[in-house]
């Protein structure tokens, strides 16, 4: 549905029924910006629209001193 998004922002649009819409970028499908009650539920949907990020930090770094 929402494929080749990388990111996505949540806006507040002052509207009674859905006060939160996401904003998906790059904008592939402008005017299908899903509305949610909370901003829980739109922060939910950015999490399952785009790809899980990259660690910052090599595992290299999670291993104890000496170990190889």
């Amino acid at each position: 549905m929402y494929s080749g998004h990388t990111s996505g922002r949540v806006v507040r649009t002052g509207s009674s029924a859905l006060p939160y819409k996401v904003m998906m970028t790059p904008a592939a499908h402008p005017g299908k910006e899903p509305g949610f009650a909370t901003m829980r539920e739109a922060e939910a949907f950015i999490r399952r629209s785009t790809p899980p990020s990259r660690p910052a930090l090599s595992t290299l770094y999670d291993r104890a001193a000496g170990e190889s």
